[in-house]
């Protein structure tokens, strides 16, 4: 009885964790179905795929920026491993020393796994139109804390990691500091081709 019992745990907990991203995985291969049945099957929509990404640049823009929000997803979510309490530690680290001095880095990791992405979406959208510095840094915090406690409350829900407000506000600075590269990028660029014109 005892094996049947770690069995069944064993089992339901891989069941459970490996449930969000199957159903992530399902979602998303959905819409290729959809997209190549409406496009003459596979090929043809792989095919219109790397025509569409090889001439424009916003199509690649919107490509990195999905792939860079994956890559956060998995690393932040998706690959954790179950968790028994998810409150157990709701302040998080604060310093880069821990009880016994050693060194912890993740508050260090967390934000700097935000800062680019927010460059990556302000270069997508900027694309579309031109957008103020207020708005950009303004949205920069907006953007990377709804992100940040979107994984943060899935992690809760999920038990998928641990619920902790010192990486939503590590995540939420990445993501500011994100936006003043991104400002300060744009604004040497658009310097440089100022530049470029009168001397033409």
């Amino acid at each position: 009885m005892q094996i049947f019992s770690s069995v069944l745990t064993n089992v339901l907990a891989s069941l459970y964790q490996e449930f969000f991203s199957a159903l992530v995985f399902a979602f998303l291969f959905m819409f290729l179905y959809m997209f190549a049945q409406q496009n003459g099957g596979y090929k043809r929509a792989i095919k219109i795929f790397f025509i569409n990404f090889q001439k424009h640049k916003s199509y690649r823009y919107i490509f990195y920026f999905a792939f860079y929000c994956a890559m956060i997803l998995f690393r932040t979510l998706l690959c954790r491993q179950l968790w028994v309490d998810p409150l157990n530690n709701v302040l998080g680290s604060w310093s880069l020393y821990d009880s016994q001095g050693h060194i912890q880095t993740e508050g260090i990791e967390n934000f700097i796994l935000f800062i680019p992405f927010t460059i990556l979406y302000f270069w997508m959208i900027s694309q579309m139109k031109e957008y103020k510095t207020r708005w950009i840094l303004v949205h920069s915090i907006t953007y990377s804390f709804l992100f940040s406690i979107c994984i943060e409350l899935l992690q809760l829900l999920l038990k998928l990691g641990s619920f902790q407000l010192s990486d939503l506000f590590y995540n939420t600075l990445g993501g500011f500091v994100g936006g003043i590269i991104y400002v300060c990028a744009h604004k040497k660029s658009d310097h440089e081709n100022k530049e470029g014109k009168e001397e033409v």
